[in-house]
């Protein structure tokens, strides 16, 4: 009875530990397009003229500060996407700080010398 609910914890393991490597392949799949929007979104946006009549128009130097804010914030998630995923193949390869560690070891067990 323990022996079938160590197989049951172990298979939640595995599916966890594959819904979570999905969703990191959904965000790195998703981010270049939620930028591409987002950086395009200032074309969409009603030009400020010198008219007196055109009222409710973005100015230039309010879409370059948009602009700019987006590819920071872009530049930043990058970033915690790929501290993300750099824990994530750590831990799903067992490897420590030198990274070829869980290579040479058999099946996760501990060395024998």
């Amino acid at each position: 009875m323990a022996q079938g609910s160590g197989e049951e914890q172990a298979g939640t393991r595995t599916e966890r530990q594959t819904y979570r490597r999905r969703r990191l392949m959904d965000i790195s799949r998703l981010l270049p397009l939620i930028g591409a929007l987002l950086l395009a979104l200032p074309l969409l946006w009603p030009e400020a003229s010198a008219h007196p009549a055109a009222r409710g128009g973005v100015s230039m130097s309010s879409a370059i500060i948009y602009v700019f804010s987006v590819w920071i914030a872009l530049i930043a998630a990058c970033f915690v996407f790929s501290l993300a995923v750099q824990r994530w193949a750590d831990h799903w390869t067992g490897g420590g700080a030198d990274g070829g560690s869980a290579a040479s070891r058999p099946s996760g067990r501990p060395e024998d010398s």
